[in-house]
């Protein structure tokens, strides 16, 4: 088995992930073949596409560590996982370690560490082994108490030899904040990274895209109109989309046969010299505005949630952008919880105790649910806020976020409760008006959906 990587394998693999360099020193850093060394648990965060999963599972194929990868979406509840994690761990050294034996019982997360200590007791690692918890946070039932119960596992465990790896696109519970144990942070990419990302693509990649088999390119000649097309898209849609390398990517494999059509009908032609290249390039940028601006690109998921149409994963998932859902999200808990209540729900400050009068006063009014009444009108500026702390990752400044709330009112998602007047009495056209306010036009069903698509845990931001 191999030590570790060199910084020339590490180089090399930074090359094939573009901006992953750091954490692929990291992994080398922390992750040894030494059982006595590693931590008892890593975590891996990041929002999703952002190569967590990607990047860890080349480099435990690189070093050849031994490893169990276990993705934790799979399992509907905690007692599951419990198996699959001591079955995965039982195969281990036997004939056949693909055929696993799920008929362990194990109900809670006691007899869970008790069976654990008697599987680690009986395989007797001579060096260390890994459990990769994939998407931790698509666990089927909450995972808070066992995100907190696993990183606390070294002191139970009565046998070195096993780390915990866990990989999550959603905020780490609360309880597990001040929590020491070693992170690897993806941050998201950058407008610069998401186009070396979207250029990557192989001649034959590309040319597996085209539907049109009438006239054929070359690999120069398909690279060369990929790396335009991919500019074109980055610079149309990075503003609105962020960083979502996933959603960028249906966007460019939805539009390139269309777009690449002017030149492969010969309509078009590229490459026969520089200055005619670039003469061509801008003939089809224009021949295509009409794509490029078209609603069909940026289509709203939110249509399939509400018709319940059989939408494809593409459609469902990533039409509609990750800082929107984040948006609405943001107006849903603004509507839905009192301002008096944002320090304490948003901020990590604690907010000094109720007296216990203002407490019984409230007692039975609290009983009702708030999601049974109508939405309360908010502010802009404290939609900003309360959305600005629903973000786990720095905003991109190139990102247009009142252009996307200006489109979620548009859809009639949010809606305005009041509209201001001037000095005149005549009414303010302005959306942004501090003076107008606005309210949620979403189900609770609607917004946990959509919550979930981001990773976010609605439910703990909402006062009941």
């Amino acid at each position: 088995m191999m030590a570790g990587l060199s910084d020339e394998r590490i180089q090399e693999l930074a090359q094939e992930f573009p901006s992953r360099l750091n954490q692929f020193d990291l992994l080398n850093c922390i992750l040894s073949n030494d059982k006595g060394t590693n931590p008892t648990t890593i975590a891996l965060v990041g929002q999703s596409s952002s190569g967590k999963s990607c990047v860890l599972r080349r480099f435990l194929q690189e070093v050849r560590f031994s490893h169990t990868w276990l993705s934790c979406d799979e399992c509907v509840s905690l007692r599951i996982l419990f198996q699959r994690i001591l079955a995965a761990l039982r195969a281990i050294g036997t004939q056949d370690p693909n055929k696993l034996d799920y008929s362990i019982s194990c109900h809670n997360f006691s007899l869970f560490v008790t069976q654990l200590n008697d599987t680690l007791k009986a395989l007797a690692f001579e060096h260390a082994h890994f459990v990769v918890l994939d998407r931790i946070d698509e666990l089927g039932e909450p995972y808070e108490s066992f995100y907190q119960l696993i990183i606390n596992i070294g002191n139970m465990l009565r046998y070195d030899g096993l780390t915990f790896i866990l990989v999550s696109s959603g905020t780490e519970p609360r309880s597990s904040v001040t929590t020491a144990f070693p992170h690897i942070y993806f941050q998201p990419y950058s407008k610069a990274e998401s186009l070396a990302i979207l250029r990557m693509e192989s001649p034959d990649s590309i040319r597996s895209m085209l539907r049109s088999t009438e006239r054929e390119l070359s690999d120069v000649q398909l690279t060369s109109l990929w790396s335009s097309f991919s500019q074109v898209i980055i610079d149309t849609y990075f503003p609105l989309y962020g960083p979502d390398i996933q959603q960028l990517k249906s966007t460019v494999r939805r539009a390139f046969p269309i777009y690449a059509k002017p030149v492969l009908d010969g309509v078009v032609g590229i490459l026969a010299s520089n200055r005619d290249s670039q003469s061509g390039f801008v003939k089809l940028y224009k021949i295509n505005q009409p794509l490029l601006t078209s609603e069909e690109l940026v289509r709203n998921s939110f249509v399939s949630y509400v018709r319940g149409s059989n939408a494809t994963e593409s459609s469902a998932h990533h039409d509609m952008t990750v800082y929107s859902k984040y948006l609405l999200c943001a107006a849903y808990l603004a509507s839905y919880n009192k301002p008096r209540f944002d320090i304490r729900l948003f901020s990590r400050i604690r907010e000094n105790r109720r007296r216990i009068r203002n407490a019984t006063k409230h007692k039975f009014k609290d009983k009702i649910n708030s999601r049974n009444f109508a939405p309360s009108p908010f502010e802009y500026e404290r939609l900003l806020a309360i959305f600005q702390c629903l973000v786990p990752d720095k905003i991109d400044s190139v990102t247009d976020i009142q252009t996307q709330f200006a489109t979620l009112v548009s859809l009639k998602l949010i809606t305005r409760a009041g509209i201001g007047s001037d000095s005149s009495g005549a009414s303010s056209v302005d959306i942004l008006e501090s003076r107008t306010k606005w309210r949620v036009n979403v189900s609770w069903d609607i917004a946990l959906q959509i919550a979930r698509d981001i990773k976010l845990q609605i439910e703990n931001y909402l006062m009941d």
